[in-house]
């Protein structure tokens, strides 16, 4: 097996990347399927190199976009992001020949003037319309038969944020949805799918340790490595 790479960094005035991309490197490492090579990289042009040299899974939970509008002001200057080409050839290389991409929470809202990214992960943030409650308690429920998540049950509970309204690709299958609020729509908050030759699955849950940690939620996480991987 080759190697699992990490992206954890980005803005951190709501998220702690750095404890992020340790948790998820340290439950990788305890799955003993995952247990070859796992490297942490907190910047998106680490992956040139490293997607071109054994890779076989990334996972990203990461924070990287322009920051366009007076809310950011005082972040812009020092994390405003647009992928360079160089940047965009990699990542869309890797899982269009087969790598796997398992792309948390934040990942929905990075690269926005890149809209491939968004057929990539198989949907995106739409800015004026997309939007989360504050973090807090959620119950996800289970709308599909899929091996990321096999034997998780019909509903699951945890603290974290639902991202609803995004702009989610016709072609994924949605296999968990939750609502922002008790008379909300049921929104996907995990779905996998196929670009090209990859598999990729995004779980919009992972704003922090506890959530990376909490059973079900580390369970998804390494099953979803595992599917993307090619396994069963």
């Amino acid at each position: 097996m080759g190697a699992v790479v990490v992206l954890a960094g980005g803005v951190p005035h709501a998220h702690d990347f750095l404890a992020i991309g340790d948790s998820i490197a340290e439950l990788i490492r305890r799955d003993d399927r995952h247990a070859d090579v796992v490297e942490v990289v907190d910047h998106p042009d680490h992956l040139v190199e490293l997607l071109a040299n054994g890779t076989d899974v990334l996972v990203v939970d990461a924070l990287f976009w322009r920051m366009v509008g007076d809310a950011y002001g005082p972040w812009r200057e020092r994390w405003a992001y647009s992928p360079p080409e160089v940047t965009r050839d990699a990542i869309t290389e890797f899982v269009g020949n087969g790598g796997g991409l398992v792309a948390l929470h934040t990942t929905a809202i990075c690269f926005d003037d890149w809209p491939e990214w968004g057929d990539i992960v198989g949907g995106s943030w739409r800015w004026g319309v997309s939007s989360h409650p504050p973090f807090g308690a959620v119950e996800a429920r289970v709308v599909a038969d899929h091996p990321v998540i096999a034997g998780v049950g019909a509903t699951f509970a945890l603290h974290d944020e639902v991202y609803g309204d995004l702009f989610v690709r016709p072609e994924v299958d949605v296999l968990a949805v939750a609502k922002r609020t008790a008379d909300d729509a049921d929104q996907p908050v995990l779905w996998a799918h196929r670009y090209g030759r990859g598999r990729v699955v995004y779980n919009g849950f992972g704003h922090d340790v506890a959530s990376i940690e909490h059973p079900v939620n580390a369970q998804i996480l390494t099953q979803a490595i595992n599917w993307v991987r090619g396994g069963a």
